[in-house]
Parts: structure tokens; C-alpha cells; sequence
């Protein structure tokens, strides 16, 4: 912690200027205690971590259980002194006790109350929602940022997440997903957008990175760009996908096994399959995987269906266990179906499906390789075709 309270009640934070001796003299007059707990706290002064308080071994304090690094308190402190320069007069580490709980900065702009949650550890879900949650029902806007060591880079356009890291997903007024993220070591805010997910944990995606001095406050609460990810991007990924045969395990695979029941082999699967939606994220099972259901369960019977139908088999794919729903608690707007209808939508600009009375749809484009040559071709005359349909479509939605 870097704020806790004296015997007298007032308050000491460690974000003010105070070298080591004013630091150590302070200790020597002072006892100290959590503002949350009330536990007596201890103030540790050395060389190698910034000042701070800490719960003695043993607190039962919640605040104890979550020891803060280094790179945490200095991230905390970095962005606390940005807010502050930006005139907002922030509070670090205030104790909300009407929801018991104790963000790492908050302050107010344009009339609302912001919390900002800046976490460099892993967390349970579940604690994650119930943060979220009782900061909304208080009539606080939550910004989690994670820190800047967490994100995993894969190539200057791709990135891997984790089920926790999914959890920091926004949408910005416009649409756009986006993700903060900040590192004290280079001091620069990194913001993940245009985020498109191609594997359970793969996206293709761009990084904007602003120096923290530069920064401002619109960076953070209203981010926004105009470059977009690259379909060439995508056509690459997702043909390793259908390609990488190890990333569907042994021939016990059930999802290998519903593809070979339709007669279908992952790397010959027709290019309408594995198609880029902004709403994707909804959906934690692979892009490839849960168009191929759509295609063995509708598409492969050649007659006319319904958004109805498909609805209900997507849904009975879920209640199987074979596609599974992100939890996203920081997006209000939008689920799994919007993805799902998205779908259905490009592939009628793709001319792979063609609306009948207004109600249904009906398949008029259903080829398939015999060859990875063949496919190649197929996958390569689709995109030259349809390449600037797909991104038009993408950009429109985001």
C-alpha cells in the first residue's frame, strides 16, 4: 500500500515528495495502520523497492492477501502522478466502504466517478466480476488496466491472451474493442485494438504505445485509431489453423471426429470457414471450430434455413460443451449470438448463402477441395474476390 493512517486519523501517502531520512523519521514518530483493516501497518524504507506499507505476517486483512511488486506500487504511482498532471486531482488508494473495496486511484471527470484498477497479478474471475459489479451498482465506472509485462507478444500484429487477460476487454463508444495495458519500466501506455481472435488464445492485432508524458487522459477512457489489422494477416493464421494438425490432438478428438462423420478434413475445410467477426471475442472456442459446427449441423444439409435453426443448433452445441462463451464483464452490449449472426451476414455479402423470403437462407456455393493444391487456389481466389468485402465489413462494425 502506498496510503495508511497515523494514530491521529490522518492520512499519510507515500506519493508525496519524501526522501529516505524525512521517510525514516516519520517512521520513528509514527505508528501506522490500514485504513481498510485498521491492523497496524509497517513502513518499509530500502533501496531496492519504493516505499510502502505492508500488513504484518499473519494479517487476516483482504488487502494483505494480494502482495504488491515492485513493478505494481511504481505502475500505481507513475499513473497516479500522470492523473495529477492532467489536473484532476486523483485519490490514491481510496477505501470505498459503502462496497469494501479499495481501487488503486480514482478520480472524477465530466461529473463521473472513475476507479482504476491496475492489476499486475492474476486474480479469480469470480473476484474480478464482483469488483466490477459492486463498483457499477455504486455508480463508479471501473478502468482496469493490466500491466504491461502481462501482454505476450507473438509478432508486431499478433498477441496471446489468457481467459484472465479476455477479462480487461472494452468497447469503446465506436465499437472497437480495445484493451489498456501499462508498463512503469518504459513508462508508456500500450493499448491491444482492432482485436481479432483466431485461436482460444491467438489474435491478430495492433498496438498502440503513447509515452506516458504524451498521454492523454482521452487515451485512456475514449482510445482511438485508424489503422486496422491486416487481412492478410488473418488468411495467414488461419490457414496454419486448418493446417496444424497437433492442434487437434489424436484421433479420440471429438471435434476431428464430428469432421470426419460430414466427410470433411480440417485442412480442406472451404475458405467461408474460419471467417474474421469483430464480435468473435464473445466466443472462446476457435473461430475454425465453431463456423465448422455451423457447417456440419446447417450448411452440409443443402436446404433452406432459418437465423432460428441456427441459433438452436449453435445453442445445442453449448449445452454439449462443444463451444463454450467468454465472460466479458467489462462489455454491457453485445453476446455470442451477435457473432454468430454476424457470420451469417458476411456470408451472404460473400455470396456463399442468398436470402429466400425474406426469412431464410439457402446455401448456392458448396465446393470442396479434393487437394492441398486445390485448396490453396480456392482459398487465394476467394480472398482476391471477396478480400474487400470482408474488410469493409470489419471496418463498418468496428
Amino acid at each position: 500500500m502506498l496510503v495508511s493512517k497515523t494514530r491521529q486519523g490522518e492520512w499519510v501517502s507515500l506519493a508525496e515528495k519524501h526522501n529516505q531520512e524525512m521517510l525514516k523519521e516519520i517512521r520513528r514518530k509514527e505508528i501506522f495502520f490500514c485504513p481498510e483493516c485498521g491492523e497496524q501497518v509497517i513502513l518499509k524504507i530500502g533501496s531496492k523497492r519504493i516505499a510502502h506499507f505492508a500488513h504484518k505476517a499473519g494479517s487476516v486483512c483482504a488487502e494483505s492477501y494480494e502482495r504488491e511488486s515492485d513493478y505494481h506500487l511504481r505502475g500505481k504511482l507513475l499513473l497516479y502522478k500522470w492523473l495529477d498532471s492532467l489536473g484532476l486531482k486523483p485519490i490514491l488508494e481510496p477505501y470505498r466502504q459503502e462496497i469494501s473495496q479499495r481501487p488503486d486511484i480514482s478520480f472524477v471527470y465530466e461529473d463521473v466517478q472513475y476507479a482504476i484498477e491496475y492489476q499486475c497479478s492474476v486474480i479469480p474471475e469470480e473476484l474480478f466480476v464482483k469488483r466490477t459489479n459492486n463498483y457499477l451498482q455504486a455508480n463508479i465506472t471501473p478502468i482496469w488496466i493490466i500491466s504491461g509485462k502481462n501482454i505476450k507478444r507473438k509478432g508486431s500484429n499478433k498477441a496471446a491472451l489468457s481467459s484472465f487477460d479476455y477479462l480487461f476487454l472494452s468497447k469503446s463508444s465506436t465499437e472497437q474493442w480495445h484493451m489498456p495495458s501499462f508498463c512503469p519500466d518504459t513508462k508508456t501506455l500500450i493499448t491491444l485494438h482492432s482485436i481479432l481472435p483466431v485461436t482460444v488464445k491467438n489474435v491478430i492485432t495492433k498496438f498502440s504505445i503513447i509515452d506516458l508524458d504524451k498521454a492523454q487522459l482521452i487515451d485512456l477512457l475514449k482510445p482511438s485509431w485508424k489503422q486496422q489489422v491486416r487481412l492478410n494477416d488473418w488468411q495467414i493464421e488461419i490457414r496454419k489453423e486448418k493446417n496444424i494438425s497437433p492442434l487437434y490432438g489424436t484421433s479420440q478428438n471429438k471435434f476431428l471426429q464430428d469432421l470426419y462423420k460430414h466427410s470433411l478434413i480440417p485442412a480442406l475445410l472451404p475458405p467461408e470457414i474460419g471467417l474474421p467477426v469483430t464480435n468473435a471475442p464473445f466466443i472462446e472456442t476457435s473461430v475454425l471450430k465453431w463456423q465448422s459446427y455451423l457447417l456440419m449441423d446447417v450448411f452440409h444439409h443443402r436446404r433452406p434455413f432459418s437465423m432460428k435453426e441456427v441459433v438452436h443448433v449453435f445453442r445445442k452445441r453449448m449445452q454439449k460443451g462443444d463451444i463454450q462463451i467468454r465472460t466479458l464483464p467489462l462489455v454491457k452490449k453485445g453476446n455470442d449470438l451477435e457473432a454468430v449472426k454476424e457470420y451469417i451476414q458476411l456470408l451472404v455479402k460473400v455470396n456463399y448463402l442468398k436470402v429466400v423470403d425474406h426469412y431464410y437462407f439457402q446455401v448456392v456455393r458448396n465446393r470442396y477441395a479434393e487437394t492441398y493444391v486445390e485448396q490453396e487456389k480456392m482459398q487465394t481466389d476467394f480472398y482476391q474476390e471477396y478480400g474487400k468485402i470482408i474488410y469493409k465489413h470489419l471496418n463498418k462494425l468496428q
